[in-house]
Protein backbone atom coordinates (compact mmCIF):
# COMPACT_ATOMS: atom_id res chain seq x y z
CA UNK A 1 0.00 0.00 0.00
CA UNK A 2 1.17 3.50 -0.79
CA UNK A 3 0.42 6.81 0.83
CA UNK A 4 1.03 10.47 0.19
CA UNK A 5 4.51 11.98 0.16
CA UNK A 6 5.29 15.23 1.89
CA UNK A 7 8.37 17.37 2.35
CA UNK A 8 8.24 16.50 6.04
CA UNK A 9 9.16 12.85 5.59
CA UNK A 10 12.38 13.14 7.62
CA UNK A 11 10.52 15.08 10.32
CA UNK A 12 8.02 12.23 10.37
CA UNK A 13 10.83 9.76 11.05
CA UNK A 14 12.18 11.83 13.92
CA UNK A 15 8.70 12.26 15.40
CA UNK A 16 8.12 8.55 15.08
CA UNK A 17 11.30 7.76 16.98
CA UNK A 18 10.29 10.16 19.78
CA UNK A 19 6.89 8.48 20.08
CA UNK A 20 8.60 5.11 20.50
CA UNK A 21 9.86 6.10 23.95
CA UNK A 22 6.30 6.46 25.25
CA UNK A 23 4.61 3.55 23.50
CA UNK A 24 4.01 -0.14 24.12
CA UNK A 25 6.56 -2.10 22.10
CA UNK A 26 6.57 -5.65 20.72
CA UNK A 27 9.43 -7.52 19.10
CA UNK A 28 8.19 -9.60 16.19
CA UNK A 29 9.66 -13.02 15.46
CA UNK A 30 10.53 -11.80 11.96
CA UNK A 31 12.71 -8.99 13.32
CA UNK A 32 10.22 -6.12 13.10
CA UNK A 33 9.64 -3.88 16.10
CA UNK A 34 6.02 -2.86 16.54
CA UNK A 35 5.01 0.19 18.57
CA UNK A 36 1.48 0.81 19.81
CA UNK A 37 1.11 4.55 19.23
CA UNK A 38 -1.71 6.80 20.39
CA UNK A 39 -4.09 7.07 17.43
CA UNK A 40 -3.91 10.87 17.59
CA UNK A 41 -0.11 10.84 17.44
CA UNK A 42 0.33 8.59 14.42
CA UNK A 43 2.63 9.67 11.55
CA UNK A 44 -0.33 10.62 9.33
CA UNK A 45 -0.65 13.91 11.15
CA UNK A 46 2.83 15.03 10.17
CA UNK A 47 1.27 15.89 6.81
CA UNK A 48 0.75 19.69 6.65
CA UNK A 49 -2.80 19.27 5.30
CA UNK A 50 -3.76 17.11 8.28
CA UNK A 51 -2.60 19.20 11.22
CA UNK A 52 -6.18 19.85 12.36
CA UNK A 53 -7.73 16.71 10.91
CA UNK A 54 -10.54 15.04 12.84
CA UNK A 55 -10.25 11.26 12.72
CA UNK A 56 -13.18 9.47 11.11
CA UNK A 57 -13.51 6.19 13.02
CA UNK A 58 -16.11 4.67 10.69
CA UNK A 59 -17.55 5.49 7.26
CA UNK A 60 -20.68 7.61 7.34
CA UNK A 61 -22.38 4.75 5.51
CA UNK A 62 -21.40 1.35 4.15
CA UNK A 63 -22.06 0.76 0.43
CA UNK A 64 -24.12 -2.23 -0.62
CA UNK A 65 -21.95 -5.32 -0.39
CA UNK A 66 -19.64 -3.84 2.24
CA UNK A 67 -20.25 -4.94 5.80
CA UNK A 68 -19.39 -3.42 9.15
CA UNK A 69 -16.85 -5.32 11.23
CA UNK A 70 -18.07 -8.74 12.35
CA UNK A 71 -16.62 -12.06 13.42
CA UNK A 72 -14.39 -13.15 10.57
CA UNK A 73 -11.54 -15.32 9.44
CA UNK A 74 -8.54 -13.42 10.80
CA UNK A 75 -5.22 -12.96 9.10
CA UNK A 76 -2.14 -13.46 11.24
CA UNK A 77 0.91 -11.26 11.59
CA UNK A 78 4.04 -12.58 13.35
CA UNK A 79 4.01 -9.87 16.04
CA UNK A 80 0.63 -11.18 17.24
CA UNK A 81 2.53 -14.01 18.95
CA UNK A 82 3.85 -11.51 21.47
CA UNK A 83 0.78 -9.37 22.06
CA UNK A 84 -1.75 -6.95 20.63
CA UNK A 85 -2.19 -3.20 20.72
CA UNK A 86 -4.93 -1.80 22.97
CA UNK A 87 -7.88 0.16 21.66
CA UNK A 88 -7.06 3.81 21.15
CA UNK A 89 -3.65 2.99 19.68
CA UNK A 90 -2.47 1.89 16.25
CA UNK A 91 0.41 -0.54 15.61
CA UNK A 92 3.29 1.09 13.74
CA UNK A 93 6.24 -0.83 12.32
CA UNK A 94 9.40 0.92 13.50
CA UNK A 95 11.48 2.34 10.66
CA UNK A 96 14.71 0.39 10.18
CA UNK A 97 18.00 1.64 8.79
CA UNK A 98 17.47 -0.56 5.74
CA UNK A 99 14.18 1.22 4.99
CA UNK A 100 15.87 4.62 5.00
CA UNK A 101 18.84 3.45 2.96
CA UNK A 102 16.58 1.91 0.36
CA UNK A 103 14.52 5.09 -0.01
CA UNK A 104 17.59 7.33 -0.19
CA UNK A 105 19.52 5.17 -2.63
CA UNK A 106 16.67 4.61 -5.07
CA UNK A 107 15.18 8.07 -5.56
CA UNK A 108 12.31 6.87 -7.71
CA UNK A 109 11.43 3.87 -5.56
CA UNK A 110 7.69 3.35 -5.72
CA UNK A 111 6.93 6.05 -8.27
CA UNK A 112 4.51 5.44 -11.12
CA UNK A 113 4.32 6.61 -14.69
CA UNK A 114 3.47 10.34 -14.83
CA UNK A 115 2.64 10.61 -18.50
CA UNK A 116 -1.11 10.21 -18.18
CA UNK A 117 -1.18 7.07 -20.32
CA UNK A 118 -2.75 3.69 -19.74
CA UNK A 119 -0.61 0.61 -19.34
CA UNK A 120 -1.41 -0.51 -22.87
CA UNK A 121 0.30 2.68 -24.09
CA UNK A 122 3.42 2.48 -21.95
CA UNK A 123 6.66 2.90 -23.87
CA UNK A 124 10.29 2.74 -22.83
CA UNK A 125 11.02 6.42 -23.34
CA UNK A 126 10.21 8.60 -20.34
CA UNK A 127 9.34 12.24 -20.87
CA UNK A 128 11.96 14.93 -20.21
CA UNK A 129 14.69 12.35 -19.69
CA UNK A 130 13.28 11.60 -16.25
CA UNK A 131 13.81 8.00 -15.19
CA UNK A 132 10.47 7.75 -13.35
CA UNK A 133 9.05 4.35 -14.13
CA UNK A 134 12.22 2.82 -15.53
CA UNK A 135 12.59 -0.73 -14.33
CA UNK A 136 8.92 -1.10 -13.38
CA UNK A 137 7.16 -4.03 -15.00
CA UNK A 138 3.49 -4.90 -14.71
CA UNK A 139 1.01 -7.67 -15.37
CA UNK A 140 -2.35 -5.98 -14.88
CA UNK A 141 -6.06 -5.97 -15.63
CA UNK A 142 -7.71 -2.58 -16.08
CA UNK A 143 -11.33 -1.49 -16.35
CA UNK A 144 -12.72 0.63 -19.14
CA UNK A 145 -12.81 4.38 -18.47
CA UNK A 146 -15.80 5.31 -16.33
CA UNK A 147 -16.58 6.65 -12.86
CA UNK A 148 -15.62 4.31 -10.04
CA UNK A 149 -16.03 4.65 -6.29
CA UNK A 150 -14.42 1.42 -5.21
CA UNK A 151 -12.56 -1.76 -6.09
CA UNK A 152 -12.45 -5.18 -4.46
CA UNK A 153 -10.67 -8.52 -4.91
CA UNK A 154 -9.43 -11.68 -3.23
CA UNK A 155 -5.64 -11.68 -3.56
CA UNK A 156 -3.53 -14.82 -3.25
CA UNK A 157 -0.72 -14.51 -0.68
CA UNK A 158 2.71 -15.66 -1.85
CA UNK A 159 6.32 -15.07 -0.87
CA UNK A 160 8.13 -14.25 -4.14
CA UNK A 161 11.91 -14.25 -4.19
CA UNK A 162 13.21 -10.69 -4.41
CA UNK A 163 16.80 -9.80 -5.23
CA UNK A 164 18.90 -6.79 -4.32
CA UNK A 165 16.86 -3.61 -4.02
CA UNK A 166 14.01 -4.89 -6.19
CA UNK A 167 10.45 -5.23 -4.94
CA UNK A 168 7.49 -7.37 -5.94
CA UNK A 169 3.87 -6.65 -5.10
CA UNK A 170 0.22 -7.42 -5.76
CA UNK A 171 -2.00 -4.37 -5.78
CA UNK A 172 -5.36 -2.72 -6.45
CA UNK A 173 -4.92 0.70 -8.09
CA UNK A 174 -7.51 3.47 -7.90
CA UNK A 175 -6.63 5.80 -10.74
CA UNK A 176 -7.61 9.30 -11.82
CA UNK A 177 -6.75 10.64 -15.26
CA UNK A 178 -7.13 14.38 -15.61
CA UNK A 179 -5.41 17.19 -17.51
CA UNK A 180 -2.85 14.75 -18.97
CA UNK A 181 -1.69 13.73 -15.51
CA UNK A 182 -2.17 10.26 -14.22
CA UNK A 183 -2.75 10.36 -10.45
CA UNK A 184 -2.94 7.57 -7.94
CA UNK A 185 -5.14 7.58 -4.89
CA UNK A 186 -2.09 6.44 -2.96
CA UNK A 187 -0.11 9.63 -3.48
CA UNK A 188 0.23 10.78 -7.09
CA UNK A 189 3.58 9.96 -8.74
CA UNK A 190 5.69 10.91 -5.71
CA UNK A 191 4.27 8.62 -3.07
CA UNK A 192 5.85 5.88 -1.03
CA UNK A 193 4.74 2.62 0.48
CA UNK A 194 3.05 1.75 3.76
CA UNK A 195 3.58 4.52 6.34
CA UNK A 196 6.96 5.67 5.03
CA UNK A 197 5.30 9.01 4.24
CA UNK A 198 2.54 10.73 6.17
CA UNK A 199 -1.03 10.86 4.90
CA UNK A 200 -2.79 7.52 5.44
CA UNK A 201 -4.91 7.66 8.61
CA UNK A 202 -4.91 4.30 10.38
CA UNK A 203 -7.84 3.39 12.63
CA UNK A 204 -7.29 -0.33 13.25
CA UNK A 205 -5.38 -1.53 16.32
CA UNK A 206 -5.21 -5.07 14.92
CA UNK A 207 -2.88 -4.99 11.93
CA UNK A 208 0.44 -3.37 11.10
CA UNK A 209 0.57 -1.62 7.74
CA UNK A 210 3.67 -3.00 6.05
CA UNK A 211 4.00 -6.01 8.34
CA UNK A 212 4.31 -9.63 7.23
CA UNK A 213 1.18 -11.78 7.10
CA UNK A 214 0.55 -15.51 7.18
CA UNK A 215 -0.17 -18.17 6.21
CA UNK A 216 1.31 -18.26 2.72
CA UNK A 217 0.15 -20.12 -0.36
CA UNK A 218 2.15 -23.24 -1.21
CA UNK A 219 2.98 -24.24 -4.78
CA UNK A 220 0.81 -27.27 -5.56
CA UNK A 221 -0.63 -27.18 -2.04
CA UNK A 222 -2.70 -25.02 0.28
CA UNK A 223 -3.80 -21.69 -1.16
CA UNK A 224 -4.36 -18.65 1.05
CA UNK A 225 -5.91 -15.35 0.02
CA UNK A 226 -6.89 -12.09 1.65
CA UNK A 227 -9.84 -9.91 0.69
CA UNK A 228 -9.33 -6.18 0.26
CA UNK A 229 -11.71 -3.47 -0.80
CA UNK A 230 -11.28 0.27 -1.28
CA UNK A 231 -14.35 2.49 -1.35
CA UNK A 232 -15.15 6.16 -1.13
CA UNK A 233 -17.27 7.64 1.63
CA UNK A 234 -19.40 9.97 -0.50
CA UNK A 235 -20.18 12.20 2.47
CA UNK A 236 -16.58 12.94 3.52
CA UNK A 237 -14.69 12.11 0.32
CA UNK A 238 -12.36 9.82 2.26
CA UNK A 239 -11.26 6.58 0.60
CA UNK A 240 -11.40 3.61 2.98
CA UNK A 241 -9.18 0.54 2.96
CA UNK A 242 -10.82 -2.57 4.37
CA UNK A 243 -9.47 -6.09 4.87
CA UNK A 244 -12.49 -8.37 4.63
CA UNK A 245 -14.64 -6.74 7.33
CA UNK A 246 -11.88 -4.91 9.22
CA UNK A 247 -11.45 -1.21 8.52
CA UNK A 248 -7.73 -0.47 8.38
CA UNK A 249 -7.89 3.27 7.70
CA UNK A 250 -8.39 5.82 4.96
CA UNK A 251 -6.79 8.31 2.60
CA UNK A 252 -8.37 11.69 3.45
CA UNK A 253 -10.16 13.21 0.48
CA UNK A 254 -8.59 16.57 1.29
CA UNK A 255 -5.17 15.28 0.18
CA UNK A 256 -6.23 15.11 -3.46
CA UNK A 257 -9.52 16.83 -4.39
CA UNK A 258 -9.31 15.37 -7.93
CA UNK A 259 -10.72 12.14 -6.50
CA UNK A 260 -13.80 13.84 -5.02
CA UNK A 261 -15.95 12.76 -7.96
CA UNK A 262 -14.62 9.21 -8.12
CA UNK A 263 -11.83 7.55 -10.08
CA UNK A 264 -11.54 6.85 -13.80
CA UNK A 265 -10.07 3.36 -13.63
CA UNK A 266 -9.66 0.45 -11.27
CA UNK A 267 -6.67 -1.78 -11.97
CA UNK A 268 -5.52 -5.05 -10.46
CA UNK A 269 -2.35 -7.07 -10.77
CA UNK A 270 1.34 -7.42 -10.09
CA UNK A 271 4.34 -5.14 -10.30
CA UNK A 272 8.07 -5.53 -9.83
CA UNK A 273 10.95 -3.10 -10.09
CA UNK A 274 14.22 -4.20 -11.67
CA UNK A 275 16.63 -2.05 -9.66
CA UNK A 276 19.42 -2.63 -12.17
CA UNK A 277 17.36 -0.81 -14.77
CA UNK A 278 16.18 1.78 -12.25
CA UNK A 279 19.79 2.55 -11.32
CA UNK A 280 20.83 2.54 -14.96
CA UNK A 281 23.53 -0.07 -14.33
CA UNK A 282 22.31 -2.45 -17.02
CA UNK A 283 23.02 -6.16 -16.85
CA UNK A 284 20.68 -9.14 -17.33
CA UNK A 285 17.01 -9.02 -16.43
CA UNK A 286 16.27 -9.45 -12.74
CA UNK A 287 15.31 -12.86 -11.35
CA UNK A 288 12.87 -11.25 -8.92
CA UNK A 289 9.62 -13.18 -9.02
CA UNK A 290 6.11 -11.84 -9.44
CA UNK A 291 3.31 -13.70 -7.68
CA UNK A 292 4.25 -17.33 -7.15
CA UNK A 293 7.17 -17.04 -9.57
CA UNK A 294 5.30 -19.20 -12.09
CA UNK A 295 3.52 -18.25 -15.29
CA UNK A 296 -0.31 -18.05 -15.39
CA UNK A 297 -0.52 -21.03 -17.74
CA UNK A 298 0.23 -23.34 -14.82
CA UNK A 299 -3.19 -22.51 -13.41
CA UNK A 300 -4.83 -22.98 -10.04
CA UNK A 301 -2.61 -23.92 -7.12
CA UNK A 302 0.56 -23.01 -8.96
CA UNK A 303 0.15 -19.55 -10.47
CA UNK A 304 -0.81 -16.55 -8.32
CA UNK A 305 -4.38 -15.32 -8.72
CA UNK A 306 -6.77 -12.46 -8.11
CA UNK A 307 -10.38 -13.65 -7.85
CA UNK A 308 -13.83 -12.16 -7.27
CA UNK A 309 -12.89 -8.90 -8.98
CA UNK A 310 -15.50 -6.23 -8.30
CA UNK A 311 -15.96 -2.50 -8.80
CA UNK A 312 -18.40 0.10 -7.53
CA UNK A 313 -19.66 2.56 -10.13
CA UNK A 314 -22.12 5.45 -10.34
CA UNK A 315 -25.36 3.48 -10.20
CA UNK A 316 -25.04 3.10 -6.40
CA UNK A 317 -25.82 -0.61 -6.48
CA UNK A 318 -22.69 -1.55 -4.54
CA UNK A 319 -19.89 -3.83 -5.67
CA UNK A 320 -20.41 -5.88 -8.82
CA UNK A 321 -18.36 -7.72 -11.41
CA UNK A 322 -16.55 -5.40 -13.84
CA UNK A 323 -17.16 -5.46 -17.58
CA UNK A 324 -14.88 -4.97 -20.61
CA UNK A 325 -11.59 -5.58 -18.87
CA UNK A 326 -8.27 -5.23 -20.66
CA UNK A 327 -5.07 -7.08 -19.78
CA UNK A 328 -1.57 -5.75 -20.19
CA UNK A 329 1.86 -7.26 -19.68
CA UNK A 330 4.82 -5.24 -20.86
CA UNK A 331 7.18 -8.23 -20.99
CA UNK A 332 5.00 -11.40 -21.10
CA UNK A 333 8.03 -13.65 -21.48
CA UNK A 334 9.14 -12.43 -18.02
CA UNK A 335 5.74 -11.87 -16.34
CA UNK A 336 2.36 -12.60 -17.90
CA UNK A 337 -1.37 -12.46 -17.14
CA UNK A 338 -4.43 -14.48 -18.16
CA UNK A 339 -7.97 -13.22 -17.52
CA UNK A 340 -10.74 -15.74 -16.89
CA UNK A 341 -14.47 -15.66 -16.16
CA UNK A 342 -16.39 -18.43 -14.47
CA UNK A 343 -19.77 -19.20 -12.97
CA UNK A 344 -18.07 -20.66 -9.89
CA UNK A 345 -17.43 -18.69 -6.70
CA UNK A 346 -14.21 -17.34 -8.25
CA UNK A 347 -16.26 -14.88 -10.31
CA UNK A 348 -14.06 -12.74 -12.60
CA UNK A 349 -10.46 -13.75 -11.95
CA UNK A 350 -7.02 -13.94 -13.45
CA UNK A 351 -3.71 -15.71 -13.03
CA UNK A 352 -0.56 -13.66 -13.28
CA UNK A 353 3.16 -13.61 -12.57
CA UNK A 354 6.38 -15.22 -13.62
CA UNK A 355 9.99 -15.96 -12.70
CA UNK A 356 11.65 -12.96 -14.28
CA UNK A 357 14.92 -13.94 -15.91
CA UNK A 358 14.71 -17.17 -17.95
CA UNK A 359 15.77 -18.40 -21.37
CA UNK A 360 13.17 -16.18 -23.03
CA UNK A 361 13.73 -13.25 -20.67
CA UNK A 362 17.52 -12.73 -20.78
Amino acid sequence: MRTTHSYQTLHSKITQQNMIKKSICYQSVDGDIIDCVDIYKQPAFDHPLLYNHTIQRRPSAYPNGVEAETTEKKIHQPWHLNGRCPEGTVPIRRTQKSDLMRAISLKNFGKKYPEGIRYSQIVDDVRNDDDVGRGHEHAVVTTNEDKYFGGKADIGVWNPRVYGKDFSLAQIWIVKKKDSTRSKLDGWTTGCYNLECSGFVQVSSKYVIGGAISPLSVYGGHQFHITFNIFQDVETGNWWLQQLNTLLGYWPGSLDPKFAGGADYVEYGGEIVDSGVAYGTGGPHTSTEMGSGHFPGEGEGKAAAFSKLQVMDEDDSGFKSPQDLTTYSRMPYCYDISLRKTTSNWGVFFFYGGPGRNQDCP
